[in-house]
Order: C-alpha cells, then sequence, then structure tokens
C-alpha cells in the first residue's frame, strides 16, 4: 500500500459514485488486496472516499475527482 497519490493513467475524472467505486477497486486490487468489498462512495470537498473491507483489513481509498489519482489509507 502506498501513502502518495498514485496515478492511474486510464482514468480520468471521476464524476459518479459508479466511477468512484470502480477506481476504488482497481487501486486496491492493484496493491495486491483480495477479497476486496467496497461501501457507499461518498465526496468530500476535494476527494472521492471509497471505504473498503479486504482481506488486509478496513481501507479508505481517496481518490482526486479531476485526476483519478488515488491514495489507499489503513483503517485498523
Amino acid at each position: 500500500m502506498t501513502n502518495a497519490l498514485t496515478p492511474r493513467p486510464t482514468t480520468s475524472r471521476i464524476g459518479t459514485v459508479e466511477q468512484a467505486a470502480v477506481t476504488a477497486y482497481d487501486a486496491l486490487e492493484a496493491a495486491g488486496c483480495t477479497s476486496i468489498e467496497t461501501k457507499v462512495p461518498y465526496q468530500s470537498r476535494a476527494t472521492w472516499i471509497v471505504p473498503a473491507a479486504t482481506d488486509q483489513g478496513r481501507r479508505h481509498v481517496h481518490i482526486d475527482p479531476r485526476t483519478g489519482h488515488t491514495k489507499i489509507a489503513r483503517q485498523d
């Protein structure tokens, strides 16, 4: 897992709940997580936040809505 924003070259603007959920799932999968279950994404002032449960514990995926860059934060 990384604390830095990870570029997601195949994505662009994230404008919907569905796009945020898919982007978060893909980021967690790329980080080596399995058994991923995303919760309902919500948008804060500057990011989408997607809570998730994985085989490695609870995570929040923060997504820059303008670029699609992601940051995974541990919640355990």
